[in-house]
């Protein structure tokens, strides 16, 4: 007798759903559904956030059980929003860059951003040292 699949199961099948876009409603009512709030959070972040227009991130971050994995990806769809901003360099000022922007945000402005203002900033106040390299080396 076999039971429910286990975690690690679901993901693999998760995982295969993530790469056929079609599949994004299943994934939706599936995030609802797990049991598991890590495995739940894994799909709206590796499979929803980034593929969704802006305005549809909110409906995949509600269906999250815990408030902690809720503000988790809702931060995350923030700095979507961030990286899809025209002008990054325009949100420089407020408030300040190490303050307010992740680790995973810097780290990918500093290998993606067109913009001087922002890489020169990363380059010189980015959290860590390989943002600040990265960006230094971009800004060049």
């Amino acid at each position: 007798m076999t039971g429910p699949p286990g975690e690690h199961e679901r993901w693999a099948r998760y995982r295969l759903a993530m790469d056929d876009p079609a599949r994004l409603p299943e994934l939706f009512d599936a995030v609802a559904a797990e049991p598991d709030d890590s495995i739940a959070l894994g799909i709206v972040l590796h499979a929803a956030l980034a593929h969704v227009p802006a305005a549809e991130r909110p409906a995949w971050t509600d269906r999250l059980g815990t408030e902690r994995s809720r503000a988790y990806a809702t931060r995350r769809a923030r700095e979507l929003g961030v990286l899809d901003s025209t002008s990054v360099s325009a949100l420089l000022d407020d408030p300040p860059v190490q303050d307010s922007w992740s680790d995973w945000l810097q780290l990918r402005l500093a290998t993606s951003s067109q913009e001087p203002a922002v890489l020169h900033r990363l380059a010189t106040t980015g959290r860590t040292k390989r943002i600040r390299r990265l960006a230094a080396a971009r800004a060049r």
